[in-house]
């Protein structure tokens, strides 16, 4: 067995991994990209018909973040002449209470929305069934991208500036010096000066490794695809990606998409799936979460029908409060830990690839991830190991 020699090594292929990997490469960074499965699997969490964009956020650094991610994605479609971002309507509903600090935030933000009162949007959308005291924000800034075709787009990328991507390696073992790492695969070894790892679902059982127990945790989630009885009626052009906030579920969103990238109408409750072990490989629906999703659709959208033609899972892994892990491990500042999940993380990824790029190379970036500390304290406890 030899030991493969790089500048950088970036452990985990999905959207996140490959967009670090490709701007590592378009810098000049010799960079190696580790995947434990192919590029595209569907066994994490970057696969599936359709992710969304969006600037609606109640907090003004995700706004700001989101604002520089849209303009990456611009620049990734013009380096690789792919359109990957495709302008929609979008409708953001829930209770005044329920949306009143996303409210505040656009408007200090100056991000433009149409607020709507629950007459307006029954008249302009009446295939819902929404509670009375329902308000919306209509937005014609909102984004939908064909997940495996952006994923699939960095890769390439990656490639063309010279970065190598070696597939089917499960990372074994990682070795941390004070200037240097070195892991081991089940089929080879590798060393590198730095080392970013987004290992998405895997995360936790890697950095413990490094002396450093993450809170997290893995959700098997469900996506559900809908064939309506007029599907000209749940186009792109005549039906928004909806977000529908604190639905009377346990869910934090409920989420439907028009028809894109598939022939269903994706319908989602957002964080209802079950904890799993991150090395299970069940992708088997769970039945109980499919049928909350089925009451949910049959209660807010009784237009949509009952027709389920396909239904996948997604893993989300889940921080306590439900924010990014994007930092420099505090023993060994060679190592980049990069957990920007949670569930909403697809929209940043291309920015994020070019912030963890900046971490590796510089040791900052000019965006403002101060949100995304290892010390912050919903993350109590993330420490070396030994002083916990």
């Amino acid at each position: 067995m030899g030991i493969y020699s790089t500048d950088i090594i970036v452990v985990g292929g999905g959207v996140m991994g490959c967009a670090a990997a490709y701007h590592l490469a378009k810098e000049g960074q010799q960079v190696l990209l580790l995947e434990r499965f192919a590029i595209g699997n569907h066994n994490g969490s970057s696969h599936g018909a359709s992710r969304l964009f969006r600037l609606v956020h109640d907090e003004m650094d995700y706004v700001q973040l989101a604002r520089a991610a849209y303009s990456a994605w611009r620049d990734l479609e013009t380096d690789s002449n792919e359109q990957l971002l495709h302008q929609v309507n979008g409708l953001d509903l829930g209770s005044p209470g329920t949306m009143e600090g996303f409210r505040t935030t656009m408007q200090a933000a100056s991000v433009y929305f149409e607020p709507l009162g629950f007459d307006e949007i029954m008249y302009r959308f009446p295939y819902f069934n929404l509670p009375e005291d329902t308000v919306g924000f209509y937005q014609t800034d909102y984004g939908l991208f064909s997940t495996d075709h952006c994923v699939a787009t960095l890769a390439a990328q990656a490639r063309r500036y010279g970065a190598t991507i070696m597939e089917g390696q499960t990372v074994q073992q990682i070795h941390a010096s004070s200037d240097s790492v070195r892991l081991y695969t089940d089929k080879d070894s590798y060393s590198a000066g730095r080392l970013i790892i987004s290992a998405g679902s895997w995360m936790r059982p890697l950095v413990r490794q490094l002396d450093l127990d993450l809170p997290l945790i893995v959700r098997k989630e469900l996506l559900t695809y809908y064939r309506p009885g007029d599907p000209s009626a749940f186009m792109p052009d005549r039906f928004p990606v909806f977000r529908h906030h604190k639905p009377e579920t346990t869910a934090r969103w409920g989420v439907g998409f028009p028809i894109f990238a598939h022939a269903g109408v994706k319908m989602v409750l957002d964080c209802t799936g079950p904890v799993i072990d991150p090395n299970d490989a069940d992708r088997t629906v769970d039945q109980a979460n499919l049928a909350r999703v089925r009451a949910y659709v049959a209660r807010i959208m009784p237009a949509l029908g009952d027709d389920i033609i396909d239904a996948d899972t997604c893993r989300y892994t889940m921080t306590p409060d439900e924010h990014f892990i994007i930092d420099r491990h505090p023993l060994y500042p060679q190592i980049i830990i990069a957990s920007p999940c949670s569930g909403h993380g697809f929209k940043f990824a291309t920015l994020i690839g070019q912030i963890l790029a900046d971490l590796a190379v510089h040791g900052v970036t000019k965006h403002n991830i101060k949100r995304f500390r290892l010390d912050r304290p919903s993350l109590t406890g993330v420490t070396q190991m030994g002083e916990i």
